[in-house]
């Protein structure tokens, strides 16, 4: 059966492949595994009414009928369900791909670029993206690309994904074991010392309403242990340009030491503002115009700009960087004040 649907821009495809040890599974229990939220029911109905169809090239011979619940299928099949796509914020999928090769995809992101879906976005982030070839194909959820590590949507700089599970056990490995070398470059708040580490224990923010806010935590209470180095590179009296060494990957690391040490990231809504405007913020995307003002920059000055490790299957050293990105080159140029280095 071909798909006939023509879609509107409101609408996508997601494809799902049957394997080799699912022949004879029902059309409902298939996707009964994959959609675990909706009912047996929701999806017979979704079925009836024409929204999952089914796509068989391999076996010509096997006639597909009517797509029915019951409805056996093959491997090699491939189940099509019509799905709604809701209005997401815009983002730049402006890129640079600075290695690749069949394991490994390493990319300079920018800024705003949410990298997997969550919240408001799902289209619009890279997983998605790459996942459905620049939106140019359906989105195929076995067409797989797995993150070696994270950095925030506002975060820019050299980020590493693999093409295969097991590379990419490989490269968090490396990382565990402290073997990498990750360098960012950050634009704080202040005179900060020339060199200085934190080792301050991290986990949740215990009184902060906002549920992904990070704090520093005694590890006797369950804080998780968590070390950076930082060095100063440059300052004009006001801001710091300042190389962030991670030595353990926490959720927002470098965001909490440099503000438990008094130095904030410029532009960072999370650290960087009262609670009350970083929560306005995260429930209503909006900031009063003495918040952004209080900012400097619409995002946290933070850029990962090199990293370094052993290539899964070549055993080679590897190391990628990422120039400093222009608006956070603008920021230190138009400065009132000369920057000078330390």
């Amino acid at each position: 059966m071909n798909v006939t649907h023509s879609l509107t821009s409101e609408q996508y495809l997601v494809t799902h492949s049957v394997g080799p040890n699912q022949h004879g599974i029902r059309l409902d229990a298939f996707l009964k595994e994959r959609y675990r939220k909706r009912s047996r029911e929701q999806l017979k109905r979704a079925i009836d009414a024409g929204i999952v169809t089914i796509k068989r090239d391999q076996s010509p011979h096997l006639k597909l009928g009517r797509t029915k619940p019951s409805y056996q299928l093959v491997p090699g099949d491939e189940v099509l369900v019509l799905t709604e796509r809701k209005p997401e914020p815009e983002v730049s999928f402006d890129y640079q791909i600075l290695f690749e090769d069949e394991s490994l995809f390493v990319i300079n992101k920018p800024a705003q670029l949410p990298v997997h879906p969550a919240g408001r976005y799902f289209f619009n982030t890279l997983l998605i993206h790459l996942k459905t070839q620049g939106h140019k194909t359906p989105l195929k959820i076995e067409r797989e690309f797995y993150l070696a590590h994270r950095i925030d949507k506002e975060t820019s700089g050299v980020l590493v994904l693999t093409k295969d599970k097991d590379v990419c056990a490989h490269i968090t490995r490396q990382f565990a074991e402290r073997t990498t070398q990750k360098r960012y470059l950050a634009i704080v708040r202040g005179v900060c010392p020339e060199q200085f580490d934190v080792p301050l224990a991290m986990n949740r923010a215990p009184n902060s309403l906002i549920e992904l806010k990070m704090a520093p935590v005694p590890e006797s209470e369950g804080g998780m242990p968590s070390f950076t180095a930082f060095k100063r590179l440059q300052t004009n009296g006001q801001y710091s340009l300042v190389e962030c060494f991670p030595k353990t990957g926490r959720q927002h690391q470098i965001r909490v030491h440099l503000d438990a040490v008094g130095h904030p990231i410029v532009g960072d809504k999370l650290y960087g503002l009262p609670e009350r405007e970083a929560l306005r913020f995260y429930e209503r995307q909006h900031l009063t115009p003495e918040a952004e003002a209080q900012l400097l920059l619409p995002r946290h000055a933070l850029h990962a700009s090199s990293i370094r490790f052993t290539h899964p299957i070549l055993g080679k050293k590897m190391e990628f960087c990422a120039p400093m990105p222009q608006d956070l080159q603008n920021f230190i140029d138009q400065s009132t004040e000369k920057w000078s280095s330390t």
